[in-house]
């Protein structure tokens, strides 16, 4: 009785070892781009003068409702963004100096747009 119920519980197993694949929502051409925005800090505008920071540039990050079906355009993706883009000029830090919404935006139902300055530390 061991020995059968010991073959049935390993046939089981074996049945779903088959030849699976994954999916996700990640693009594989763009993956270096998901990861850098979690490399840029933000700081105040106070706190980053101790620190000797370089200034880049004025970096702006938008976050779109295309669709109507879509959410609302949110202050913390228009930051990630910014993030993001501060990142792609090769900076590892930001002060965001404003964010507000954009009225009768062309591409978008809605947008919410933030803009700062990125720095290197």
């Amino acid at each position: 009785m061991r020995f059968i119920l010991t073959a049935v519980l390993s046939l089981s197993i074996l049945g779903c070892s088959g030849n699976y694949s994954f999916n996700t929502n990640v693009d594989k051409e763009n993956f270096e781009n998901y990861v850098p925005a979690a490399d840029v800090t933000v700081y105040q505008a106070e706190d980053i003068d101790p620190l000797n920071a370089e200034y880049i540039g004025i970096v702006e990050g938008v976050s779109c409702q295309e669709k109507t079906n879509q959410a609302p355009p949110q202050e913390v993706d228009a930051r990630n963004d910014l993030r993001a883009q501060a990142a792609s000029i090769g900076a590892n830090a930001v002060t965001v100096q404003q964010c507000y919404p954009i009225k009768d935006p062309a591409a978008c139902i809605a947008m919410m747009s933030c803009f700062g300055k990125a720095y290197k530390i």
